[in-house]
């Protein structure tokens, strides 16, 4: 009886770590304004988080800096 209450106990918690958080790009504009994108996002436009500061058609950074968060 312990070892399955352990066992159903342990999977309720890898289930609700699994479920319970997503991974976003976080990017910081220079007036303090916070944009994320989705991990789709950014494969989309076929970049890493980090490159994200960069907008296409533009030669300066859009962003401050950009990082990858977890949260709802």
């Amino acid at each position: 009886m312990t070892r399955k209450l352990m066992l159903l106990v342990s999977m309720l918690i890898l289930l609700v770590c699994l479920s319970s958080c997503t991974k976003r790009c976080r990017c910081q504009k220079f007036n303090q304004e916070i944009v994320y994108f989705s991990k789709e996002q950014v494969s989309a436009e076929g970049k890493t988080c980090n490159q994200m500061k960069f907008r296409p058609g533009m030669f300066t950074q859009y962003y401050s800096y950009c990082e990858w968060v977890y949260g709802d």
